[in-house]
């Protein structure tokens, strides 16, 4: 195995955040236009149950000592009365500054689905040398992040995905509506070029929230080809923006939709020359 290179690594999320870079997030927002992802980069992030869940669940799969030392669960107290009320501030002034509450009904559900990933990680026997590796890479000259799941001892990069419907044909419509075959062209290529290790390839470990049933994906051909397509564009069109410093939404011009015919680029068109 290469060595990794200790100067890529970024070590901490707040840093990884603060970071100017282009990342698999903003290329989403970048496709729909350049406005749309100023707009994604300086917008506040709440925290919302679903992040918080999925946070949890990566957790306690992929980093299980940070799962106990960044996650607490709050106790269950009436808060409206005197008792419960002194419970709950007894509880929040022991926490750590930092530290995520999660209800109990929520650490319930993220541990079941954590067991059924991990029961789905030990059937298929997959072994990983590094967990929520976040870094720092140039591809292209341009300045790319990417904060991966797991890297396998096999040479494939592995996500962690909970989803509504993990069947072959609801993670088929998932891949098209969030993009995932971005995401998989995206953190190859940067893991190629930051850590200058081949790739096999990259597999979705999918949990359903509600069944528990669990599935493991690659994207075919097609599917990664259009993904490439995307990643190329998000590169060249960042790179052009910051160059430029200008940051244009949709096109103004009157547009045509149809059935049989795409639709034009969602940005205004920008001079790469």
């Amino acid at each position: 195995m290469q060595p990794v290179i200790q100067s890529a690594i970024i070590p901490h999320r707040v840093q990884y955040d603060c970071l100017e870079a282009l990342n698999y997030s903003g290329s989403k927002e970048l496709l729909k236009s350049p406005a749309h992802f100023r707009l994604y980069v300086t917008a506040e992030r709440e925290q919302t149950k679903a992040l918080r869940l999925g946070s949890y669940v990566h957790a306690l799969v992929l980093e299980p000592e940070k799962a106990r030392l960044a996650f607490a669960i709050a106790p269950v107290c009436d808060r409206r009365t005197k008792d419960g009320k002194a419970t709950y501030e007894a509880f929040t002034s022991a926490l750590e500054p930092g530290t995520t509450v999660l209800s109990a009904d929520e650490a319930e559900e993220a541990n079941k689905i954590a067991a059924a990933a991990k029961g789905c990680i030990d059937r298929h026997g997959f072994k990983f040398k590094h967990t929520e590796l976040m870094f720092l890479a140039s591809y292209m000259d341009c300045p790319i992040k990417a904060a991966i799941d797991a890297v396998g001892e096999d040479g494939f990069l592995y996500d962690l995905k909970t989803c509504e419907d993990a069947s072959p044909a609801g993670f088929l419509k998932a891949v098209r509506a969030y993009r995932y075959n971005l995401q998989a062209n995206f953190y190859k290529a940067a893991y190629q070029a930051g850590f200058k290790e081949h790739v096999q390839g990259f597999r979705f470990i999918c949990v359903e929230k509600e069944t528990l049933q669990t599935a493991v994906y690659e994207l075919g051909p097609d599917l990664m080809a259009y993904g490439y397509t995307d990643f190329v564009k998000a590169l060249e069109t960042y790179k052009a923006c910051m160059a430029s410093g200008e940051w244009p939404g949709y096109a103004q011009d009157i547009q045509t939709l149809d059935l049989n015919k795409a639709p034009s680029d969602a940005a205004a068109p920008i001079n790469f020359a």
